[in-house]
């Protein structure tokens, strides 16, 4: 299961680098969905994409958000704005 998801994380991020990479440089661009990612509250090595306002520890999926952010110079925006602890979370 871990190789099939894998490889459906890949096929998305491809096909999201298309969209991203096809868009005119001066459009803003806005990303949403669900990408079951836990980005943590460490931002360190992000602080240009992210901030300190998450939940919980990192995860796989979160790390490959944060990456692909990074190179593409996208913010994460539900982690730069204080929230009380428990709007922070989606459900």
């Amino acid at each position: 299961m871990q190789k099939r998801t894998t490889s459906m994380n890949n096929d998305f991020y491809e096909q999201l680098n298309g969209v991203i990479s096809g868009a005119p440089s001066y459009d803003m661009k806005i990303v949403m969905g669900d990408f079951n990612a836990k980005i943590g509250e460490d931002n360190e090595g992000y602080e240009d994409v992210m901030g300190r306002q998450a939940l919980g520890r990192i995860n796989d999926n979160g790390e490959r958000l944060r990456s692909w952010c990074s190179a593409n110079n996208l913010k994460i925006g539900s982690s730069l704005f204080k929230h009380k602890r428990i709007h922070k979370g989606t459900w």
